[in-house]
């Protein structure tokens, strides 16, 4: 194993050095005020103010570790929205605190590269199709509603801010006499213009103008009304910014408890490896490269392992970034190098500038991202997939709304478990049939999130000898769909060699399911 970044610069050419700069300038654009952003909403004011430049400081520290050590040739890591639920509970959980979630982000870090170093990079081909999604979903709900304060400008007492899904709401119906209608009607722009500029030209950072005409906007309230806007900006809540790193305070060791950090550094770990090695995998299928996920999960490591030690946040390899850094005609890991040293340059350059933003823009940033990630279309699809999947789905969103993510996966995986007992008992056989030049597996068995990967193994190590492979799924009774998503990666992977994939033989309801969903997960 080796970083990527050494194997991107093997016949590196000068001339592509103006594409990686100029990538790594756009997404460093585009990642700023995310960071900002993920960082505030991250950090319970009561913990901490510094909540903006931890967000920063990840994007930074984690944003080059990742690209000059993992193993996706256009991953962009930092701060991402999945984190945020989780570390606003553990940042208000007294137990914890910042000091312990910077040691319990060490920890992580440890964790992910042992299982770097033990190659468990394929984990990720393990983990159920439906339970990615019912967390992610539940994970995007979350962080759309702890975004409503900021939104509509409530002013809630310290006492009665709440970390849980249910307190939220509750606090923000009891507050709701002190919505301001100023902070609405700009959050709610600063929403349309993101959208807008997504639909128009995803190159262009919608966030980047939200900011710059919402604020204008809100200076020209200020000076207009009588008393003020009553927006609520950076400056207002949080006074001066100052740029800086803030080292780990190991003189407060005595004062961690290190066994409430256990679990807590368990998920980080796993949340860190299943969103890194989904963003590299997505890199993979734009870029038509190849990512080694157990160097990936190494990177992963030191990234957090640095950022924790600098006064930074838990990272990942974040999708949407990665996507711009692909289309904005990056050509090796460099960019992503660049993108870290133009964000540090930028949070130097513009702290003095800061203060004016208003925070309900903010939150319209993350809005739209927890739009996004929560994909409630392709949801309402695999809840409609089948019963079993279905539970599966909607079960897992639940318990990561209503409790966490922890619960929620470890929830998702028992139920799965015991709703494949079957499955398990019945394993998939695969059979080579040769007639002339028509070269078909016979399966027999069972087809499921587990067995697919046999077959997906097979089918690659085949197509390295073979144009075309029929799979013959007449003795198959039911397909999942973590199988059908993982063919149909599969599938288009094998038309983009001018292979062909042809599946024959199976029933009607297995027919019904492939032609609702296969070219569509």
């Amino acid at each position: 194993m080796k970083p990527e970044l050494i194997n991107s610069l093997k016949n590196y050419k000068k001339k592509n050095i103006v594409n990686d700069l100029v990538s790594g300038l756009l997404v460093a654009i585009i990642a700023l005020p995310l960071s900002i952003a993920l960082g505030l909403q991250s950090v319970p004011e009561s913990v901490s103010s510094y909540g903006l430049q931890m967000g920063i400081i990840t994007a930074i520290i984690a944003g080059f570790f990742i690209s000059a050590f993992g193993g996706s040739r256009f991953q962009i890591g930092g701060p991402t929205a999945a984190f945020v639920v989780i570390l606003y509970n553990y940042l208000a959980n007294p137990d914890i605190g910042i000091l312990g979630l910077q040691f319990a982000t060490i920890l992580a870090g440890v964790w992910l590269i042992l299982l770097g170093v033990l190659k468990c990079g394929n984990i990720i081909k393990y983990i159920p199709f439906p339970i990615v999604i019912g967390f992610t979903t539940g994970i995007g709900i979350c962080l759309m509603v702890g975004q409503l304060q900021s939104l509509l400008g409530l002013s809630i007492p310290q006492e009665q801010v709440k970390a849980d899904f249910l307190g939220k709401i509750i606090s923000y119906c009891n507050n709701i006499k002190s919505f301001n209608f100023i902070t609405f009607l700009l959050g709610v722009l600063g929403v349309e213009i993101i959208l807008i500029m997504q639909k128009i030209n995803k190159k262009i950072p919608g966030a980047i103008i939200a900011i710059v005409i919402c604020t204008l906007l809100n200076l020209l309230f200020e000076k207009v009304m009588k008393g003020g806007s009553g927006v609520a900006t950076i400056g207002s809540k949080y006074g001066e910014i100052k740029a800086g790193f803030y080292p780990i305070n190991f003189s407060s060791i005595s004062s961690v408890k290190f066994t409430s950090l256990i679990i807590p550094s368990l998920v980080i770990a796993f949340l860190c490896s299943i969103e890194s090695l989904l963003s590299a995998t997505v890199a993979d299928g734009m870029a038509k490269t190849k990512h080694d996920s157990n160097q990936e999960l190494l990177g992963q490591g030191v990234a957090n392992i640095g950022s924790a030690l600098l006064g930074g946040l838990p990272a990942t390899g974040a999708i949407a970034r990665t996507a711009a850094n692909i289309d904005s005609g990056a050509k090796s890991s460099l960019a992503g190098v660049f993108h870290a040293v133009f964000i540090l340059i930028m949070y130097f350059a513009l702290m003095g500038v800061m203060q004016y933003i208003p925070l309900t823009v903010f939150a319209s940033i993350l809005i739209t991202v927890a739009i996004k990630m929560s994909n409630f279309p392709l949801f309402v699809r695999l809840a409609k997939f089948g019963i079993r999947d279905g539970i599966v789905l909607i079960v897992t969103c639940l318990v990561t709304v209503f409790t966490d993510l922890t619960y929620g996966v470890l929830g998702g995986v028992a139920l799965t478990i015991v709703i494949n007992i079957q499955n398990i008992k019945n394993p998939l056989k695969i059979q080579e049939k040769i007639d002339g030049e028509k070269f078909t597996l016979v399966l027999t068995g069972s087809i499921y999130f587990i067995s697919v990967n046999k077959l997906i193994k097979v089918l690659n190590e085949k197509y390295a000898l073979y144009q075309q492979i029929f799979v013959d799924m007449s003795a198959i009774k039911r397909i999942d769909a973590t199988s059908i998503e993982r063919i149909t990666k599969l599938n288009k992977g094998i038309k983009s060699q001018g292979k062909s994939l042809d599946l024959i033989g199976y029933n009607s309801k297995i027919c019904e399911r492939l032609d609702k969903y296969f070219k569509v997960l």
